[in-house]
């Protein structure tokens, strides 16, 4: 097997709890080598105490913030020198998401396997700038053309960690979508899609935090959103029947943002739920805050979807990406993990429909905030690791035996081999990261990838198109956008 040799750009709270890890795990069964991180300069003391403490020696290069379209000059030519000095073959790229695209561009330049944290491109001021918003998708439609170009050369991969592809439980249900199709001749007719954060972020941190931060003008949709709306994409192509397909898509949305949020709960309300602690500790009235967060980043959103084929509707999806609903979180100040720890838990649900022949509901829903252990018991409704899958079935035109069927979390768990003691959806970033390596390793090849970058044009697409009906709506235009997807 060739040796998997890796850089990673950004080790930050994800990177350090699963890319990391992981690599090192994994390193017990395949030649892998972390040569080096790439990260800014202000995390330097930071960065070189966790790699001391983890005993790993590693290359470091550090950098300045910057925002322009490409690496810097001396940047680039620094990271050129690694690459080749060390023989870097594979890059995982999870810095903050307006960068993705300016590390992608250059990995593809010198020709690197690539796995990149979701979405695939974001771009600052998407809230409030048409031009931004539109220019997601021409960022990636550029990515995707590069990469193509290259492959002439080499084939490489460029996977996107869009973990739920590699979830068993989505997995079950993109097979029975599938299944079904064959069996009836009917594709997706409706879907509903929910996924609530479970973090509360207090009006304050909204303007000094930099983690998933809002501040710069993008939000929800370029945070964990874009993963529902790669979901409710890879239902609707598990059913995909020639000449019954989509050949555009129809969508408006409308988006709460952090000025809202201060309607909802004034100070007034906060010094009731904190005490003192709040009316010492705050920085910013609720008049400047409104002002402030005018061009902030979505926090919670709602979209309409209509499937279209030569104009006529055939499927109609709906969306809701929530930050802002129940969380665990009691104590005023945040904690250091924003990531795990800080009082999120999750929802999230899926209600898909195959005309009169086929229901399939996902359910699943959290009420702990504390995931670092998980019992057998953590299958259940609230536990750590619930996740069903309810499907009901025309039994008679579809031959089969029950009308309605359930599996849950252990099912899933031990067809697949995972094991219990922790996240289902963090083992499946493992499956994930295993994909990357056994790619490099040379032991798949190029069909057997469940994320590459040419699966992601309508995911982006759409994710570009929330962004541009927002944008015309607060212009005072048609919040309506009509996209071609063939």
């Amino acid at each position: 097997m060739e040796t998997a040799r890796i850089i990673i750009v950004g080790v930050g709270l994800h990177a350090k709890r699963i890319y990391i890890p992981q690599l090192f795990e994994l390193a017990k069964d395949y030649p892998i080598k972390l040569f080096g991180v790439v990260e800014l300069k202000s995390k330097e003391k930071d960065l070189r105490e966790y790699f001391l403490k983890q005993n790993q020696p590693v290359g470091f290069i550090f950098t300045e913030p910057f925002y322009q379209k490409r690496l810097p000059l001396p940047l680039r030519q620094q990271l050129n020198q690694f690459v080749k000095v060390n023989k870097i073959n594979g890059i995982i790229i999870s810095t903050e998401s307006t960068l993705h695209n300016v590390y992608a561009d250059w990995a593809l330049d010198v020709g690197l396997n690539i796995l990149m944290d979701k979405p695939i491109t974001a771009r600052r001021d998407s809230v409030s700038d048409i031009k931004n918003a539109k220019g997601i998708y021409t960022d990636f439609q550029s990515l995707l053309v590069k990469y193509q170009r290259s492959q002439r050369i080499a084939k490489t991969m460029f996977g996107i960690n869009t973990q739920r592809r590699y979830h068993p439980g989505f997995q079950q249900v993109s097979e029975a979508i599938k299944t079904m199709s064959h069996k009836s001749g009917c594709p997706i007719t409706s879907t509903q899609s929910m996924h609530c954060d479970g973090e509360w972020r207090l009006p304050d941190e909204m303007v000094t935090e930099d983690y998933h931060t809002y501040k710069i003008g993008n939000g929800k949709v370029s945070h964990s959103g874009y993963h529902v709306i790669d979901s409710i994409c890879n239902f609707y192509n598990s059913a995909f029947i020639p000449g019954k397909e989509a050949d555009s898509v129809m969508l408006s949305t409308f988006f709460v943002q952090p000025n809202g949020l201060i309607h909802q709960l004034n100070s007034d309300d906060y010094e009731n739920y904190f005490g003192k602690e709040y009316s010492k500790n705050r920085i910013f009235s609720d008049k400047y805050l409104k002002t402030e967060f005018k061009n902030y980043g979505e926090v919670d959103v709602t979209t309409m979807l209509s499937f279209c084929r030569k104009g006529v509707p055939i499927a109609i999806s709906s969306l809701a990406l929530i930050h802002n609903g129940f969380s665990r979180r009691t104590w005023y100040h945040t904690r250091p993990d924003r990531y795990k720890g800080n009082g999120r838990v999750k929802h999230e649900y899926h209600n898909i429909q195959q005309g009169p022949f086929q229901n399939i509901q996902i359910h699943s829903y959290q009420s702990k905030d504390d995931h670092s252990k998980n019992i057998l018991d953590d299958i259940n409704l609230g536990g750590n690791n619930h996740f069903d899958i309810l499907t009901f079935k025309n039994p008679k035109f579809t031959h089969d035996n029950e009308s309605l069927s359930k599996l849950n979390m252990e099912d899933l768990l031990k067809d697949s081999q995972m094991e219990f003691s922790s996240l289902a959806i963090e083992q499946s970033k493992k499956r994930v990261l295993l994909e990357f390596i056994r790619f490099i390793t040379g032991l798949i090849e190029k069909p057997e990838l469940k994320s590459n970058i040419e699966s992601h044009d309508l995911p982006t697409k759409i994710m570009s198109g929330i962004y541009q009906s927002h944008v015309q709506f607060i212009n005072k235009g048609n919040p309506l956008i009509k996209m071609s997807i063939l």
